[in-house]
């Protein structure tokens, strides 16, 4: 996992029963100061982990981390 990769999967973790939009992701995952300079940064790394099968993203675009029956 890249490093944005794991940035996200942490901020998540703090709330793993919600949906988080992706603005707020890109807002908080990192420092503000890399959203004010590319608030589109948080896209590719969360497509990838879509990809990856460890985040699951709503009908609504949000995001959060994917449960694991087992």
């Amino acid at each position: 996992m890249t490093y944005e990769e794991l940035a996200i999967m942490n901020f998540l973790k703090g709330s793993p029963e919600s949906y988080v939009a992706r603005r707020e992701i890109a807002r908080k995952a990192l420092k503000r100061t890399i959203f004010e300079e590319n608030p589109h940064w948080a896209d590719a790394p969360l497509a990838s982990l879509v990809d990856q099968g460890v985040v699951e993203q709503n009908e609504s675009g949000h995001y959060k981390i994917k449960k694991y029956e087992g």
